[in-house]
């Protein structure tokens, strides 16, 4: 084959490749990216407002999806055992889905966790959520600890998710001889 068809083609195959790596991002380990929504309640939610605060349980969802539907009983349940320990937020994704009949999926459904509605998909597209229900575990640290596949006993796992990360060694060092009375400090 002549390099100038060869060129080409590697080049889609590359840029295809790399798209679909970036799809699942962000990912297990990574920094959760930050953002702010409405509530339907018509409160601000801010992820970055639960750093070191508590962990956060994000599921996107449509009014639409059957397996959606399923995950109820389970979030229900984490959010009515555990709302002390970890937040949980349903985040229509607004893809086929319309503000109205969120709020009837709600009443409905008798849905006990606050909810918000991705207004242009601004979210979902920075979650990288192509097919719901997706959902993160984001730990007190910002780091996402989960994507999708979270257990349906969140309890065993709270203590994890809520336990603030250790200052680095250098770090503790400095704070104790600032303490001391070190005048680099």
């Amino acid at each position: 084959m002549k390099l100038a068809i060869k060129l080409p083609l590697f080049l889609f195959a590359a840029l295809t490749f790399s798209s679909l790596i970036a799809a699942d991002e962000p990912d297990t380990g990574q920094m959760a990216p930050d953002f702010s929504i409405k509530q339907f309640d018509g409160s601000p939610f801010k992820l970055s407002d639960y750093r070191g605060k508590k962990a956060v349980y994000l599921v996107f969802w449509n009014t639409w999806c059957g397996y959606c539907m399923r995950e109820l009983p389970k979030l229900k349940n984490n959010h009515a055992l555990y709302k002390e320990q970890i937040k949980l937020i349903g985040i229509n994704t607004s893809r086929k889905d319309s503000m109205k009949k969120s709020i009837a999926f709600q009443k409905k459904f008798k849905i006990n966790y606050p909810l918000a509605f991705d207004y242009n998909n601004k979210v979902t597209d920075l979650y990288n959520v192509w097919g719901t229900p997706t959902s993160f575990i984001i730990d007190i640290n910002g780091v996402v600890q989960f994507r999708d596949n979270i257990p349906g006993d969140i309890k065993p796992f709270l203590a994890q998710w809520n336990q603030l990360a250790r200052q680095p060694e250098v770090a503790k060092n400095k704070k104790a001889s600032c303490e001391a009375g070190d005048k680099t400090c």
